[in-house]
């Protein structure tokens, strides 16, 4: 748990591009705010599947209808965020992986707990999932909502498009190079295996092409679990 609070605040430091004591540099913040506002849809949509079936109806319509307007910027972003690992840690293909690792694990982690506290609290939880992703479908919670962070997402979208496939050839040339190959979601599926009842489980990633990913789980009883993610959000499979 020390690494992963370290590499945490050594990838969120990264993103700053400075000291601690400085606020997020305006490419850090719409790294980080693309990302958890596409996990906490997510999250809103993987909560309120089960409630109830308009509930799920509306989550199914948000998600897509959101990603068709968003999609592009949180791919944006993400690559701002694999350019800078690899531009901070180059060769050390290790080190690279854990801070991606510990970065998603913190997205999702607090896109989970936010969404956990308000249905927690809710008196009508089907009323409040109705709410919240009525707001995801009409654009009440795009991307565009943020004028700074939105310029920022506009000029990592032009990056992407001038850098992207250098910064995946340097990816893979690395990959190929060490003969390591590292899952970004390791963390949250340590962490759904010890929730369901698997502590202790060895992951082992069974695919790698972020952003899906899959992983099993064996657990100590000899039994296993098998996980599907998508941007680092992880569902069990049957």
């Amino acid at each position: 748990m020390r690494l992963l609070s370290a590499l945490t605040l050594l990838s969120v430091v990264m993103l700053h591009g400075c000291a601690s004591t400085s606020p997020l540099s305006p490419t850090g913040e719409a790294v980080y705010y693309a990302l958890q506002t596409d996990t906490t849809l997510r999250s809103w949509v993987d909560a309120c599947e089960g409630v109830s079936a308009k509930a799920k109806q509306t989550a199914y319509t948000a998600k897509q209808n959101w990603w068709k307007r968003n999609g592009a910027f949180v791919e944006s972003a993400d690559f701002g965020l694999t350019y800078d690992i690899i531009t901070v840690t180059d060769e050390r293909a290790e080190t690279g992986a854990r801070m991606a690792m510990a970065l998603t694990w913190q997205v999702v982690e607090s896109a989970e707990n936010e969404v956990n506290e308000m249905l927690d609290g809710a008196s009508d939880r089907e009323d409040l999932c109705l709410r919240v992703l009525t707001q995801y479908n009409e654009g009440e919670r795009d991307l565009r909502g943020n004028d700074t962070l939105y310029n920022s997402l506009v000029e990592l979208q032009r990056r992407s498009q001038r850098q992207g496939k250098d910064t995946e050839l340097k990816k893979a040339e690395i990959e190929s190079r060490t003969g390591k190959v590292y899952g970004r979601s390791f963390y949250v599926v340590e962490k759904m295996a010890k929730r369901s009842g698997c502590p202790g489980a060895d992951v082992q990633l069974l695919k790698n092409d972020w952003p899906f990913e899959v992983y099993d789980a064996r657990c100590p009883d000899g039994s296993y679990l098998l996980m599907r993610c998508e941007w680092g959000n992880c569902l069990i499979t049957d």
